[in-house]
């Protein structure tokens, strides 16, 4: 008998805004894609699906067109879609991540010039749903749309892991999709708000896996934004207030490994700082010129290709 191995779902969180949740989330998706920084490790077949509508992952990848009269950007028309082909059934060609909360047709987009790299784009009015399905009696019902997906792509057994980008604040459509993910990683800035949430996430993961047979696992809490390779003291304090927070709930919830990487952070670098999307996405995601950088960037990936057990 085939058995085909279930995705690993990794959701990208965290309530508080601006602490590197789509840069996270991108370059692990191109990292993993490519085979890391220097292309030697196995490739991972990979779906990056964007849920904030700021569409920061999307524009990395995607030529989003802009359209006037429209604050956000749309995707392309899909590159497979033929105008008039019967079998297009009720799609028009065009995709989104929204596709997923009404249990539509969609199809991913690939990405040009890697191979294992597709995209879920955001359709920049995730926050129209936001306020509609703000209240926590929806969440069992974007879990359930959550769950058939990732069941549905697990019996096509194409996809080896779904990336979720999410927006800031604490939405239904961010716990539907946490409460069905195999894994979370969580980016925080070490400043007071950013790592107050953390230790609040914690608890709704705890309480999450209380009805899971397999619970959510914590992929990693990645300090980001620090603004140079030596911590301010602001800085110092709240890294180990935040490394005494997450102790503490290792022990509620019987984790037996370092949630939080020992003696890492990622610098607030010029070289990370968002750009326009050129033709050549190797330009994008190049450190070459900033040794530094990369080895902040391979580290993060060999540690969470190590928290995945997705190492080759």
């Amino acid at each position: 008998m085939n058995f085909k191995k279930k995705p690993i779902s990794l959701v990208c969180y965290n309530q508080k805004g601006g602490v590197g949740k789509s840069f996270c989330s991108s370059w692990l998706a191109y990292l993993l894609a490519t085979g890391g920084i220097d292309g030697t490790k196995e490739k991972k077949k990979v779906v990056l699906v964007d849920l904030d509508s700021q569409q920061n992952a999307s524009k990395t990848f995607l030529p989003m067109q802009k359209r006037s009269g429209l604050p956000y950007a749309l995707p392309p028309k899909h590159p497979d879609f033929i105008e008039g082909d019967p079998d297009n059934g009720t799609w028009n060609g065009y995709s989104t991540s929204s596709d997923i909360l009404f249990d539509r047709q969609f199809a991913y987009y690939p990405v040009e010039g890697v191979e294992n790299l597709k995209v879920l784009p955001s359709e920049g009015r995730v926050d129209r749903l936001n306020e509609v399905m703000h209240q926590d009696g929806f969440i069992p019902l974007i879990s359930q749309l959550a769950e058939l997906f990732l069941e549905t792509e697990a019996e096509l057994g194409e996809v080896d892991i779904f990336i979720f980008d999410t927006p800031p604040s604490k939405t239904s459509i961010c716990e539907g999709f946490l409460a069905k993910c195999s894994h979370v990683l969580v980016p925080t800035q070490l400043e007071f708000d950013s790592v107050e949430s953390v230790p609040l996430l914690m608890e709704n993961i705890r309480i999450y896996n209380e009805t899971r047979d397999e619970p959510i696992k914590i992929a990693g809490i990645i300090p980001n934004l620090v603004r140079s390779s030596s911590m301010t003291n602001t800085e110092l304090e709240q890294y180990t207030k935040l490394v005494s927070d997450v102790y503490e709930y290792q022990k509620t919830m019987t984790i037996d490994y370092d949630v939080v990487p020992e003696d890492f952070f990622l610098v607030n670098r010029v070289i990370f700082k968002p750009r326009h999307k050129p033709d050549d996405l190797s330009t994008v995601f190049n450190l070459k010129k900033d040794p530094k950088a990369t080895k902040e960037m391979s580290d993060l990936y060999d540690f969470v290709l190590s928290r995945l057990e997705m190492t080759s």
